[in-house]
């Protein structure tokens, strides 16, 4: 498939820590039961999973990280964790629009092909994007944006009966059906491999210095709003 047999894949843009390793085909991975528990387990996470694998970090091919956007502490504590063991073992990273980490969960847990993300950035304000998969491909229908709540209907089409809504954003949707929305829908570590296939045959890796939170609205914007 490709040189990258072990990957490490760190989700932390949402309320729950997820951390996964592949090594050749067998994925193992740790969850939090707990919300925003990312800076206290996310290492041992890591240390655990190299552990059951029998690997040390200097043995990874290559790291994923979700990096954005999202929670402003989540996405420092995941992509300053990243670019620490990248830089200190010379591996390549690959970052991950948390938007379609999220869609991509929804897909392969929903087999639907097209998926409207919506999660809420707070202070009135919505995280949206909008993709199809289709024959392991995927298309951004939609640019990811930051939008204001009351102008979500402007982005949005009521009337289609093929597009599946996902995210804690999606309360604030009028006049879609309950069956057309899934709120409860949180992005794991374990699913990212798909899209990291997807990047590494684009060869979309990077040096560690150019990954970097993308909070579409700006740090100070984050700031305020956790």
């Amino acid at each position: 498939m490709n040189n990258f047999k072990n990957i490490l894949a760190i989700e932390t843009s949402g309320l729950y820590c997820s951390v996964a390793l592949r090594s050749g085909k067998e994925i193992k991975s740790n969850l939090t039961e707990n919300e925003n528990e990312h800076g206290l387990v996310i290492l041992d996470f890591i240390e655990d999973l190299l552990s059951r694998s029998n690997l040390k970090k200097d043995e990874l091919d290559l790291i994923a990280v979700s990096n954005g956007p999202g929670s402003f502490t989540g996405l420092r504590v995941g992509c300053s964790v990243a670019q620490a063991i990248a830089f200190a073992n010379d591996i390549p990273l690959i970052p991950l629009s948390s938007l379609a980490v999220l869609a991509h969960q929804a897909y392969s847990k929903l087999e639907k092909e097209k998926i409207f993300v919506v999660t809420n950035a707070h202070m009135k304000e919505l995280y949206i994007g909008s993709y199809e998969f289709k024959k392991e491909e995927i298309k951004i229908l939609k640019k990811e944006c930051l939008i204001n709540q009351e102008d979500l209907s402007n982005y949005v089409d009521i009337n289609s009966k093929e597009t599946f809504y996902v995210g804690n954003g999606i309360r604030f949707l009028q006049n879609i059906e309950d069956k057309n929305t899934y709120e409860n829908c949180f992005s794991q570590a374990s699913n990212m491999f798909e899209l990291i296939d997807l990047a590494i045959e684009k060869k979309s890796y990077v040096a560690a210095e150019e990954v970097s939170p993308n909070y579409l609205s700006g740090e100070d914007h984050w700031k305020k709003a956790n």
